[in-house]
């Protein structure tokens, strides 16, 4: 059995004093091109290599010493990135929203197109990595996008929520691949309790639909 060190440990810098908080994740300062994502930022060229990194892996069959090589590559990244682990109210990683998907590889990267307080569109596309089989999404990387964009358009710019219940309705098959578009909007807010629905279309075809509640926190609840 693998015997991990402290430095493995993905939650390292959570017990920081200072905790995390919720920024404020609305869509308003998100600039952002589908084809360039990157620019000249470090961070951005960075993580988006990363997702074509994964996409490569979902991907190829490399033999053994390929494969013993970028595991000793990859050790060596994790241990020299450990020691620049910080809290998770200054990590980039998700806190960056001038990026698509907010600069992290846990979801499709959600491009905006169009944004406001009750509704956004955009469009997203998902690499090999988010490959259910034949060509198809996994099932679950849908309602992990919905959530992702769910949670940016009703917090933001409002008390933080958090999901208390999610809801996705598959209509066909979402491809691996191609440019999907993406609508999402508030339907409406009871109280602490915030409604909200979307659509997931390639072309004229609706591949998924969802809806969710997210319920206001109170003050000082996680």
């Amino acid at each position: 059995m693998t015997q991990f060190q402290q430095s493995d440990d993905p939650t390292l810098g959570l017990g920081a004093d200072r905790p995390g908080g919720f920024p404020d994740q609305g869509f308003d300062d998100e600039v952002a091109d589908l084809t360039d994502p990157a620019g000249l930022d470090p961070y951005a060229e960075m993580v988006t290599n990363l997702r074509s990194f994964l996409d490569y892996v979902a991907a190829a069959k490399p033999d053994d010493l390929v494969l013993t090589r970028l595991a000793f590559d990859l050790a060596g990244w994790r241990d020299r990135l450990a020691a620049d682990a910080v809290s998770e109210r200054e990590q980039l990683f998700a806190h960056r929203f001038d990026l698509p998907g907010r600069g992290q590889t846990m979801s499709p990267a959600f491009v905006v197109r169009d944004a406001g307080p009750e509704r956004v569109t955009g469009t997203v596309r998902y690499g090999r990595y988010f490959l259910g089989g034949n060509g198809a999404v996994h099932g679950g990387a849908i309602p992990l996008l919905f959530d992702e964009v769910f949670g940016r358009l009703v917090n933001g710019h409002r008390t933080p929520s958090r999901t208390a219940y999610l809801r996705a309705d598959y209509r066909a098959v979402t491809p691996v691949g191609q440019v999907l578009d993406v609508d999402v909007w508030v339907e409406r807010i009871d109280g602490r309790k915030r409604y909200v629905r979307g659509v997931l279309k390639h072309g004229e075809t609706v591949t998924a639909e969802a809806e969710a509640l997210f319920v206001e926190l109170r003050p000082g609840q996680p």
